[in-house]
């Protein structure tokens, strides 16, 4: 393996793609969810058209929440805990109530507020799951920790989009079906 700056260059690029597409990816997927939560069948077309129009909202809400994220996992870690935490339905808020980002992190903080055992209880269930699954595969090579990113994401987007659904319907979300 060959070090150097064209690695690094070449690793921040791959990282800034996957990063760009996983949340176009998830956009997707979360425009779709309210359609799949009631059982009814959903347009991956008019997914992706809706997806194309509020991305620049979802770039920007990632922006805000990766900088808030950031310093506070700089702060002995808890505090960017916490920010992830309070920022679980941020997405959720742009791109299914159409709010700004400021607007929809603010919504993000009053629904985990109104709920905040049941979320802090789905937040770590995902996130463990998550992690044990990369982190397993990573152990195996970084092809198969990018592969069981690639396959655990959807449904993770997906589990936090229904949650984010029954606490809008005024139920405490719930980590299993």
């Amino acid at each position: 393996m060959t070090t150097g700056h064209t690695d690094q260059r070449a690793l921040a690029l791959s990282l800034t793609l996957q990063t760009l597409a996983g949340l176009f990816s998830s956009t997707i997927i979360i425009s779709m969810a309210p359609k799949g939560y009631r059982g009814e069948p959903s347009s991956i077309g008019k997914a992706l058209v809706h997806g194309v129009k509020v991305y620049p909202r979802v770039l920007a809400t990632f922006a805000v929440i990766f900088v808030g994220a950031m310093v506070g996992f700089l702060l002995f870690i808890i505090p960017g805990v916490v920010v992830l935490v309070l920022t679980f339905f941020a997405f959720q808020e742009v791109i299914l109530a159409q709010k700004q980002p400021i607007q929809s992190i603010r919504e993000s903080m009053n629904l985990v507020k109104a709920y905040p055992f049941s979320v802090s209880f789905v937040f770590l269930y995902l996130t463990s799951i998550a992690l044990l699954l990369e982190g397993g595969a990573n152990r195996v090579s970084p092809f198969a920790s990018f592969a069981a990113t690639l396959l655990v994401s959807p449904y993770i987007t997906l589990a936090i989009t229904y949650a984010y659904l029954e606490i809008k319907e005024g139920e405490a979300p719930r980590a299993s079906p």
